[in-house]
Formats: structure tokens, sequence, C-alpha cells
């Protein structure tokens, strides 16, 4: 390519941008997360880590979405619900003071649940 052409090309380059900072396109929609409704949470399976914990909130996602506590954050340890806060920072904050190290269940209280999807298989390594 010689000078002029390179010239052209810059020209061309420069007059696109200048084109779309005047226009920009416009953003996508965001894409739509599946989500499933709390009544269709599937029970953990017994002997699981966090199973006493899941299927306790199972029983009383109802309840505390009745109370109007949809958005904010519960923490479950066991059966027992110690708390429920505004913010994510606050829950994991007294998460930390009171069960360091420990197994709990800290969860967003919704009443639609976002459905998270992870890899297709499962591969065993060999040494």
């Amino acid at each position: 390519m010689n000078a002029k052409q390179r010239d052209i090309v810059q020209w061309l380059q420069e007059q696109e941008r200048e084109e779309v900072l005047k226009n920009p396109p416009a953003p996508k929609p965001p894409l739509d997360q599946p989500t499933i409704h709390w009544t269709e949470l599937s029970e953990a399976t017994p002997g699981h880590r966090g199973a006493t914990e899941w299927n306790f909130y199972r029983k009383q996602v109802g309840r505390l979405l009745g109370e109007g506590h949809e958005g904010r954050w519960v923490l479950i340890k066991g059966e027992e619900i110690f708390g429920i806060w505004d913010t994510e920072q606050e829950a994991k904050a007294a998460r930390a003071q009171r069960f360091m190290m420990q197994d709990v269940l800290l969860r967003q209280i919704l009443e639609r649940e976002p459905v998270l999807r992870g890899g297709g298989y499962h591969r065993t390594w060999h040494a």
C-alpha cells in the first residue's frame, strides 16, 4: 500500500469514527436471566454440606417474603436465622464476626431465584 492509499484509509477511518461518536449505536438490551419462583426451589440432599441451612431457608422464604424482606440478606446457621440485613456487605461483616470459618447460608431473599448454570461435564485428571 502506498502513502496515498494509507492516507485515504486513515481519512475513511476518521470519518467513520466521527460518525460513530455523533450517532453512537443503541446499547444492546440486557440478556434475560432465567429464574424460578421460590416455591420451585429443590431440596438439598441430606448429608451434603449446607443442606440443613438450605432446606431451612426453603421452608422460611415464603414467610420472609410475606414480611417484606425481599431484596434483603439473611444469615442462617443450622435451623436458626441469625439476622437480616439490607446490604450484602453488612451481612458479610456479621458472618465474619460471628461465624468465621464455619458453614452458614448467606442469601439474598428473592421471590424469583436466578437459575445458575455450570459446566457441562466433570473431567478427572490422572497423574
